[in-house]
């Protein structure tokens, strides 16, 4: 079954920083707030909706998953390209390790860097506060970073990132981190593919419903865009589920200037403090 879900307005959501404050996914860089398209979902409706303002940094949250059948069909595997094979567009992150999970800073504008040095990195909103220390340099499709940083759950306890940049469509870019308690975990990524990240309510991905990845893809691909404004009145994002949750595709028509526009494949993953589900969005190839 596939359904459509159309958002016309979202607004801002408060942005906390402190010991919880992660930015789940499309952050901006500096002192900006983070900011999130609404993520609702309705068979065969048009949704308008305002996401309510927050305090904690889960703004991002899309909604949790109600009790419902979703096995769908299997995956279209020749549909996927081969050099995806391995990566986070396909697979978890740090499946074994407990805690690890994916989190999303979306660069835009003059912000959306092709490369970052570790000492750009380590003063992100993502690891403002968390006495972060990072290596290397994040390059577009290539080189990725890493950081040490003070684990955000208040525990004091040491965390490890993997920082990649990745495109993210509409011409922009994020910043991908994918955290850990132990060392050692890769973060591979699908060369030159447009990613989004979102993080859900709940974390069993067996429950989510084509009408809830279709609100998850909506806010994932166009924070890609931008935080915040009016969507186009004809956005249309319809989603189908597989593996009982664990991927699923996505049409997606209408966005800005038609950015966003194709076919996105959904990878379930872990997200902030590894209890929450998430999904990985991945643009396929355009024909």
């Amino acid at each position: 079954m596939h359904t459509t879900t159309t958002i016309t307005r979202y607004r801002a959501g408060l942005l906390a920083l402190g010991a919880l404050a992660a930015l789940l996914a499309g952050c901006t860089t500096g002192p900006a707030s983070a900011e999130d398209p609404a993520a609702a979902g309705g068979a065969g409706k048009t949704v308008v909706q305002e996401a309510p303002d927050q305090e904690r940094s889960d703004v991002h949250d899309a909604a949790a998953p109600a009790a419902e059948d979703a096995e769908g069909a299997a995956a279209p595997d020749s549909e996927i390209p081969g050099q995806w094979d391995g990566t986070v567009s396909t697979e978890r992150f740090a499946a074994e390790a407990d805690g690890s999970y994916l989190a999303m800073m979306t660069l835009h504008g003059e912000a959306a860097v092709t490369t970052m040095s570790a000492e750009d990195i380590a003063v992100t909103e993502f690891l403002a506060g968390a006495d972060a220390q990072c290596e290397g340099e994040a390059v577009l499709d290539g080189a990725a970073a890493s950081c040490t940083f003070v684990a955000m759950d208040g525990s004091g306890d040491q965390q490890l990132a993997q920082v990649r940049l990745v495109p993210t469509g509409f011409g922009n870019t994020a910043l991908l981190f994918g955290v850990t308690d132990e060392p050692g975990a890769a973060l591979p990524v699908a060369p030159g593919a447009a990613q989004g990240l979102q993080t859900l309510g709940g974390g069993d991905v067996s429950v989510v419903t084509d009408e809830e990845l279709a609100g998850a893809a909506t806010s994932g691909i166009l924070l890609g865009y931008r935080n915040d404004g009016e969507l186009p009145a004809d956005l249309s994002v319809t989603c189908e589920v597989s593996d009982g949750g664990e991927h699923g595709l996505c049409e997606v028509t209408g966005t800005p200037d038609g950015g966003g526009d194709g076919t996105w494949y959904a990878s379930a993953q872990r997200g902030f403090d590894g209890d929450r589900a998430a999904y990985l969005f991945t643009q396929l190839p355009q024909e």
